[in-house]
């Protein structure tokens, strides 16, 4: 796997969204499926992100700061405390600055899709780490109850999405997004939820991805697991600076 892709799926940059079996009116849709959306206006996590693909290995502690709906930072150090990599997102672009190699890398959401094969925003982003539904209801999806759990499905585009939420906790606990039509599919499974300032928080998220390549199938797998998740009023700071001898 190259380094891009490699430094990005770090930054756990994808999809939390929403699935089913009923034409209804939207506003019944709401009422019977509509899923609960972890609030802040600042979050802060201690964490640890766990990264195993076709060619690279890696395990590292991590701190996550995020200002709702406009900034998302990350810190990752895996040895001793000494930081490795820095990560800066917001709703425009996507700076990640290897400290290990003296290396910054800046790019869109488009090019990042394009690289990912997947459509990804910065709501997708916020919302993976928050287990929170990112696309809205509409009366072509198709809804379903079965044993304690909500089931929804969607199409969007080539996208099939799959996502089922537990009915009471009205959570999601795993999303599955097809790509049409050539395969290439992604799993995520949110789970040990807390009670986080009276809210439901998933402490642990896996993420599977099986990427259809010109060199057959990559399998990526993503963990980020919290110790602790704080959230409040007052404002967090982001650092973010370059160095002129980062290439």
């Amino acid at each position: 796997m190259n380094k891009i892709k490699y430094l990005t799926l770090l930054l756990i940059t994808f999809i939390a969204l929403s699935c089913g079996r009923k034409s209804l009116p939207v506003s019944t849709i709401e009422k019977e499926y509509g899923l609960e959306e972890f609030d802040f206006e600042y979050l802060q996590t201690k964490s640890k992100i766990k990264f195993e693909s076709e060619d690279k290995s890696l395990s590292s502690a991590a701190v996550i700061r995020m200002k709702k709906d406009s900034i998302i930072w990350v810190s990752i150090s895996p040895i001793f405390g000494i930081e490795a990599a820095r990560g800066f997102i917001n709703k425009d672009t996507i700076v990640f600055l290897d400290r290990v190699n003296k290396e910054v890398h800046r790019y869109n959401y488009k090019t990042l899709s394009e690289m990912l094969n997947f459509e990804v925003s910065f709501q997708m982003v916020q919302s993976l780490i928050l287990g929170n539904q990112v696309l809205d209801f509409t009366s072509k999806d198709k809804f379903s109850k079965k044993k304690g759990e909500l089931l929804i499905e969607q199409q969007r585009q080539r996208f099939a999405i799959q996502t089922s939420a537990d009915e009471k906790l009205r959570k999601v606990s795993t999303i599955r997004v097809k790509e049409l039509p050539d395969g290439s599919d992604m799993k995520m499974v949110f789970d040990d939820f807390t009670t986080v300032s009276g809210q439901a928080f998933p402490f642990q998220s896996l993420v599977t991805v099986l990427s259809k390549t010109s060199k057959g199938a990559e399998i990526t797998t993503v963990e980020l697991s919290h110790s602790k998740v704080d959230v409040g009023s007052s404002p967090l700071s982001f650092p973010f600076s370059v160095s002129s001898k980062y290439d």
